[in-house]
Parts: C-alpha cells; sequence; structure tokens
C-alpha cells in the first residue's frame, strides 16, 4: 500500500462522519515542490469557505500523525464539473450526465468516449456514445473517466 492509499485511510472515516465525499487525493512533485491535493465534495456542493475550513482540519489531522516526513503544500479543492469518476457509485450517481471516458485499450477499435452515462450493470458500464451508439464498457477497462456536463453561457 502506497502513501496516497494511507492518506485515503486516515482521511476517509472523518470525511465521511463530517457528510464529506472524499473524491480523490494526489500526491506529486511539481516546481515548487512536493503537493498533497485533495478533492472533496458534498451535497450542495462544496465552497470555497469549506475548503478552507477542511485545509486546517486534514492539515492538522496529518501533522498530528506525521505522516508524510518531508516539506509539502497541503490544497482542498472541489472536484469542479469535470469531476473525475472512480467508483461504481459515482457512475450510478451521475446517471444521464455526458462524461469521457478512456479505455486502457481499444474496444471494437475505439479507445476514447464520449456520451451519456445510461446505467451500470454487472460492473459494465452503458453509454450512448456520440460516435458509435449504446457501448457497454466493463469497469476494470477503463482507464479514466470524468464528467463533460454541457455548459451554458
Amino acid at each position: 500500500m502506497g502513501l496516497v492509499e494511507d492518506i485515503e485511510i486516515l482521511a476517509g472515516p472523518v470525511l465521511s462522519e463530517a457528510g464529506v465525499e472524499l473524491v480523490q487525493v494526489e500526491y506529486h512533485r511539481e516546481p515548487q515542490g512536493w503537493i498533497l491535493r485533495f478533492y472533496l465534495d458534498k451535497e450542495g456542493g462544496f465552497s470555497l469557505a469549506d475548503c478552507e475550513e477542511w485545509t486546517g482540519r486534514l492539515g492538522g489531522l496529518l501533522d498530528e500523525r506525521n505522516i508524510i516526513a518531508h516539506a509539502y503544500s497541503l490544497e482542498v479543492s472541489s472536484p469542479g464539473l469535470n469531476r473525475p469518476l472512480r467508483k461504481p457509485d459515482d457512475f450510478k450517481r451521475f446517471l444521464g450526465i455526458d462524461a469521457v471516458i478512456k479505455l486502457y485499450a481499444a474496444q471494437n477499435g475505439q479507445k476514447n468516449f464520449h456520451g451519456k452515462l445510461v446505467s451500470l450493470e454487472n460492473d459494465e458500464l452503458v453509454l450512448m456514445d456520440r460516435t458509435t451508439g449504446l457501448v457497454r464498457l466493463p469497469l476494470s477497462a477503463i482507464a479514466s473517466a470524468k464528467l463533460d456536463p454541457p455548459v451554458e453561457l
């Protein structure tokens, strides 16, 4: 198990108890140094005030456990409109919404899909792809998925 998984295990129960969803944790080196980034969400959305509150709470929790031994910057953010879809429950929650799906390997000559999430059946995502129509994609074949809802200007 890696550091990101350890952080998810540590922070998950605290967030869940507060009704906050842990969407994703990233930890990597950027030009300015190491960055630990939490993407969080909750019913009704995640505000700037929520980001500030959880930066303090998560920072305190991580410092208390001394889980990262060197200097890093902590960022807390909303996943935004194009939030990643990682778990089966994510796909179920956003049925009827457009998404961009990328597979590890091509299926019937196609690796990238863009369309409406129709259903999730037996660990297969059913998607109405804009190009090829109705497709069934095994969750295990999905390299990445993110929402792509229409935005009105």
